[in-house]
């Protein structure tokens, strides 16, 4: 008995096609085919399954990185096979356009969804062998008086099959733990990836995470971004020590929390600054939630907790509405200036970011706002 397994064949433009004679199979998952023709090129150019290489090819086959997707056509007609050097090449540059954590995740995503394929492929043909092997039997008794060199001929067969149920039941059993690993692997990798985009401290989102949040499609129409700064943190630090510095940090990120609506995404962006983004809000809205945070905040102790370590701070508070068409840098930039504002006009208050002007020249450059930081470092207490 031989089992036959039919893996969808690549295509020159980068698509995939079943082969001569076979359709689709109604409601089949198409990912499931890129996968299938991602194994099929791995094995027809002798390239070792690791993620990397599974990536690469998956993209080719997805039609995704058109930039891609031509190098590989342009290498597949000069008839020769793809080396490791070029599958190398092509994945970083596959890496350079997309989030590293992101793609990983996703081509684990990919091999899981493969292996589950494929253990359910195997589960099947162990199922048709089995109901072979009981029919066999069956037909074994019935032909019990049937000549020596029949019996012979079906005993055999009948041996073959439990071999092959044998050899089929091992080969899902090994196939279902290698997808157990794969989707174990996955969760590790999300588990990574939300270890990369949160703050340890306080358990806020980190900068990356905020700018992740804030670039996405869909982020808010109208959307306002918050930049919030610990008036004189320096002071905390060297009056109270560390471990008080910290539960300030921590106790504003719990004030965030609270005072965050459930689509907000309040960020710890480094020291003892903060952001918080606020889809769906403009800034005429907006200004007065964060003025009562501001007070919120004037009005909470915060400290390390026992008799005589509790702290008071105020915050500085710049707020800007995003625009249609302005990048996510510029937006930013808009908030920040309105927060240095905020500190040189005295600390303690919230400053709302005019609009740009033609030409973008309202918003200090980077290099004004790292020299007003200095010089805000260089006052007593920052």
């Amino acid at each position: 008995m031989t089992l036959v397994t039919t893996w969808v064949m690549p295509m020159r433009d980068g698509q995939t096609t079943m082969p001569a004679g076979r359709t689709p199979q109604p409601g089949r998952d198409p990912a499931l085919a890129i996968a299938h023709a991602t194994m099929e090129s791995l094995l027809a150019h002798q390239l070792s399954p690791t993620p990397e290489n599974y990536h690469v090819w998956f993209s080719f086959h997805a039609g995704e990185h058109p930039g891609l997707c031509a190098q590989i056509r342009d290498t597949l007609a000069t008839g020769r096979n793809l080396s490791q050097p070029d599958m190398d090449a092509w994945y970083a540059r596959v890496c350079a356009e997309e989030p590293h954590a992101a793609a990983v995740g996703r081509v684990a995503a990919q091999v899981e969804a493969s292996l589950q394929e494929a253990v359910r492929l195997l589960e099947t043909a162990r199922a048709s062998a089995h109901r072979y092997g009981h029919s066999l039997a069956g037909l074994s008794g019935t032909l019990a008086g049937s000549p020596p060199s029949l019996t012979a001929q079906l005993r055999r067969v009948l041996d073959e099959t439990r071999e092959l149920c044998q050899t089929t039941r091992s080969l899902a059993e090994r196939l279902a733990a290698r997808a157990r690993e794969a989707e174990e692997l996955r969760s590790a990798l999300n588990e990574a990836r939300r270890d990369a985009l949160t703050d340890p401290l306080t358990g806020l989102p980190n900068r990356r995470g905020f700018e992740d949040a804030l670039s996405a499609p869909g982020a808010g129409d109208p959307l306002c971004v918050v930049v919030l700064d610990v008036d004189h943190f320096k002071t905390v630090n060297d009056r109270q020590g560390h471990a008080a510095g910290d539960a300030v940090l921590q106790g504003l990120a719990r004030t965030l929390r609270e005072w965050s609506r459930p689509d907000d995404t309040p960020a710890r962006t480094g020291g003892e600054e903060f952001a918080v983004l606020l889809p769906r809000l403009a800034a005429a809205a907006a200004l007065p939630l964060v003025e009562r945070l501001r007070e919120t905040v004037a009005a909470t102790s915060y400290g390390a907790g026992g008799r005589g370590n509790d702290v008071r701070i105020t915050i500085s508070a710049g707020l800007a509405e995003g625009l249609r068409a302005e990048g996510a840098e510029a937006l930013m930039a808009r908030a920040d200036a309105a927060l240095y504002r905020a500190k040189h006009e005295g600390r303690n208050r919230v400053r709302l970011a005019p609009a740009p002007r033609a030409g973008g020249a309202d918003a200090p450059h980077r290099w004004d706002q790292e020299t007003m930081r200095k010089r805000d470092m260089a006052s007593p207490g920052a």
